[in-house]
């Protein structure tokens, strides 16, 4: 499973970055689907009490990419 996820998650970025250099998408936009992302994290995790740690993790690399670089 943890192979899958990174698979996912490394072809997600790539996709991404392709949408924003070919002028698709604008750098905003990615930081609004990151933040939506986070959202749906966050109204998922009370669902899941077992699951704590993954959420956490996964929330700390969505606020890693709204950061200001």
């Amino acid at each position: 499973m943890a192979a899958s996820t990174l698979v996912s998650s490394a072809t997600m970025a790539g996709l991404l970055r392709c949408l924003v250099q070919k002028g698709v998408l604008q750098a905003a936009d990615i930081r609004e689907m990151y933040e939506v992302a986070l959202l749906l994290l966050e109204q998922q995790q009370a669902a899941a009490p077992h699951a704590q740690a993954s959420f956490s993790a996964a929330r700390a690399v969505i606020e890693r990419q709204l950061s200001p670089n």
